[in-house]
């Protein structure tokens, strides 16, 4: 079911375009929905009926347009589009691409139209309905079919200039777009370094170049049914490794409801795997996978903190948007789990739990405290304003009470955490002392810098290789990276550790 908002747009002027673009002598727009879904573009469902010309009587489209803000690595409407179209004629399930716009005085800025799809793309719907139990495998081996076709379409291509030059979009072009972002991030991010500098140093053999979707997953397909109807959401597709998007479409953060199957939370890797294969004529090298399921988590931590930056740079003012930067730190722990699985703890770190105030206030506060309404207010909207709201509010509802919950934990356990790592980077760092001069002196703890200019230092240090060297430091770093990312989660998603044996 569609939102409800109110078209910012005219629907005279959209009129005369797809009059003049179809060759229809009018055209009327008999009603205009914002559709669920689509994170970084907006998407609204139009109900228009041509007078004749290429598309006489009614039709169901989609209007595609940018939303308020962006993230730098977005194509253009209308580059968007003709991938769209190059998509379409490669024999891809996807929407019949029909017309684009990059004149802003139509609707205010560019925009491209399409056929307007069956089916539902919610990934939690996708992956917890028992309905679709018996389909899922061959709906993955489609799938696979379906990212071998998309990879027919190679280099050179006059008509996808935008892409640019293949060896400008290889791995490590991507990885140095990932330093200059983290270059740029206030906080300091030691596990994403630790990860790029890995990933940097064992970047496999190339093979040709085709055309990566690189947002191929769970969430940006179609399906009526058991039916798989279209594959959504070309605005991040560039040159490419042909294993990009098959660890992308594995990543963990695209599993939602499942994350035991790991084929897109839809099924095992042997159906996807087996759909590509033989549409491919490729067999799969686990090792090769593996390289890009890291790479998969390392950009979608990336992506989330360029959308929380929407709304702390770039004036986004939604909920969804603000809080998905958190899940960068599902992102650094599953880096952890696939590139230092002997490192983990069994149950996390005792002396890194953060400590509860059980309730209890400082003597010149009122009772109950904050903490004790805010999770009462929490309680209230789940069990009973919640099931009040019509169902395509109850994500919205959601989120409110997963900021509550956040902002509740951050506040028992912000000043604990922030001393313990504090400590460990000067207990680090003061062992380090005599090892090589990258290690470099205690830079909080001592000389009274906070220990944000500690993880700096950190973090540098990781991306430089400093450790690597010295196989007892290396270790040593590798608690500290498991005990922040551990951290940040008992924040920011506890229910995520719990599902990885984390207490």
């Amino acid at each position: 079911m569609a939102a409800t908002a109110l078209p910012p747009f005219d629907f005279a002027a959209l009129s005369r375009f797809l009059a003049k673009a179809s060759g229809a002598e009018k055209v009327e727009i008999a009603a205009c929905d914002l559709l669920p879904g689509g994170a970084i573009q907006e998407n609204w469902g139009l109900d228009a009926i041509f007078s004749d010309g290429r598309l006489a009587e009614a039709q169901r489209l989609v209007l595609r347009t940018n939303a308020a803000t962006g993230i730098p690595s977005s194509l253009s409407r209308p580059d968007e589009f003709a991938v769209l179209q190059a998509a379409f004629a490669a024999g891809v399930t996807v929407p019949e691409p029909l017309f684009a716009c990059g004149d802003p005085e139509v609707i205010g800025k560019p925009f491209f139209l399409m056929r307007r799809l069956a089916g539902t793309a919610q990934g939690r719907q996708i992956t917890a309905d028992p309905a679709l139990e018996p389909a899922l495998p061959q709906i993955a081996y489609r799938l696979g079919g379906e990212l071998a076709r998309i990879q027919t379409i190679r280099p050179p291509r006059p008509d996808l200039p935008f892409l640019g030059v293949p060896e400008e979009n290889g791995p490590a072009a991507q990885i140095a777009g990932f330093r200059a972002y983290l270059d740029r991030h206030p906080n300091p991010r030691p596990v994403l370094e630790w990860a790029i500098r890995r990933l940097e140093t064992h970047i496999p053999p190339p093979l040709g170049t085709v055309l990566c979707h690189r947002d191929f997953r769970t969430g940006n397909y179609l399906l009526t049914g058991a039916e798989l109807t279209g594959i959504l959401d070309w605005e991040f597709a560039g040159w490419g490794d042909p294993d990009e998007d098959i660890g992308w479409f594995c990543c963990k953060g695209w599993r939602f409801a499942r994350l035991d199957r790991e084929a897109g939370g839809i099924a095992a890797r042997a159906p996807f795997y087996g759909g590509y294969e033989a549409a491919s004529g490729r067999r799969l090298d686990p090792e090769r996978i593996r390289y890009w399921e890291v790479f998969a988590n390392l950009r979608w931590a990336i992506i989330a903190l360029q959308q929380s930056d929407r709304y702390l740079l770039g004036g986004a003012r939604d909920l969804s948007t603000a809080i998905i930067g958190r899940r960068a730190a599902e992102c650094e722990l599953e880096l952890l789990l696939l590139l230092d699985p002997a490192g983990a703890p069994e149950q996390g770190p005792r002396a890194f739990r953060p400590q509860s105030d059980n309730g209890t206030s400082p003597p010149t506060r009122d009772l109950p405290s904050g903490l004790e309404l805010a999770e009462l207010g929490r309680r209230l909207l789940l069990e009973e304003l919640i099931p009040l709201l019509p169902p395509e509010r109850h994500r919205e509802g959601h989120l409110v009470a997963t900021a509550i919950a956040i902002a509740a934990r951050e506040s028992t356990a912000r000043e604990t955490s922030t001393q313990e790592l504090h400590s460990q980077l000067a207990n680090f760092y003061g062992s380090a002392q005599s090892g090589p001069p990258a290690s470099r002196p205690p830079l909080c703890g001592r000389d009274g810098r906070g220990p944000d200019e500690g993880l700096r230092r950190f973090a540098l240090d990781l991306r430089n290789g400093a450790f690597e060297t010295c196989p007892s430091q290396e270790c040593a770093a590798r608690v500290i990276l498991w005990r922040i990312a551990i951290a940040r989660l008992r924040e920011a998603n506890p229910y995520f550790l719990a599902t990885h044996g984390f207490a």
